[in-house]
């Protein structure tokens, strides 16, 4: 464990792990919201001309 004491072993190690999961689900939110908010573009161009 790196020689640390586990209770400090155990503070570090999982928030990596933690960050990366995050990452992950707020970019496939933003990704879904990005294709929502270009799909809503091309219908209001449609519905314009």
């Amino acid at each position: 464990m790196l020689n640390l004491p586990a209770e400090t072993f155990w503070l570090l190690v999982p928030w990596p792990f933690i960050w990366m999961v995050l990452a992950v689900f707020l970019f496939f939110k933003f990704k879904r919201e990005d294709d929502l908010e270009d799909e809503l573009k091309g219908v209001d161009k449609t519905n314009h001309n």
